[in-house]
């Protein structure tokens, strides 16, 4: 698999900036947010989870502490706390569920490794169901994809059938801010 091939897609809601992470803000300001686009957008899929924000900060917040740990276990020297999150490649599914906005998308080759990491399917979910992330470094996703054999298509077919896409995070904002300046 060449990891010229690949690439990160941030989606974003048409009324939200690139790159966003209620996550990374101030808690008082993310429960601001949070109910602000809620209440602005009672019908996208994205803001659903924010209209009981209550209950769904303290488990992302687990969440993501969680996932971190177990990069740093893996070697990844993440310099957030929270990361910005990703697709590998395409998703049809998030696409839809930030009605059709903008996307950006970045090289996996131009952001450093130790910088970041991949779960398969939806980090917040995977944590939920077992409570433990399946936490790759691009080399174990290159792994992974290696021993699945076929081409990058054959793959992404079956992670879209089995997972419905591979998250990614990006635990630095200086590295994505080099690559887009205009976002931040």
């Amino acid at each position: 698999m060449l990891i010229s091939q690949l690439y990160l897609t941030s989606y974003r809601h048409p009324d939200t900036a690139p790159f966003g992470n209620i996550m990374l803000l101030p808690e008082a300001e993310a429960y601001r947010k949070a109910a602000q686009l809620a209440a602005e957008h009672p019908e996208t899929t994205a803001f659903y989870r924010f209209a009981d924000f209550a209950n769904y900060y303290p488990r992302r917040k687990a969440s993501e502490e969680a996932l971190r740990k177990q990069f740093i276990q893996l070697g990844g020297q993440p310099e957030l706390a929270h990361p910005y999150s990703f697709v590998l490649m395409e998703s049809d599914y998030l696409a839809k569920w930030f009605s059709g906005g903008p996307a950006v998308r970045i090289p996996v080759e131009a952001l450093p490794k130790s910088q970041l990491s991949f779960t398969l399917g939806d980090s917040m979910s995977t944590f939920a169901r077992d409570g433990v992330h399946q936490v790759r470094t691009l080399d174990g996703l290159l792994e992974l994809m290696a021993a699945h054999g076929g081409t990058l298509e054959a793959f992404m077919a079956h992670v879209e059938s089995t997972w419905y896409y591979i998250e990614a995070q990006v635990w630095s904002r200086s590295a994505l801010a080099a690559l887009c300046p205009e976002a931040f």
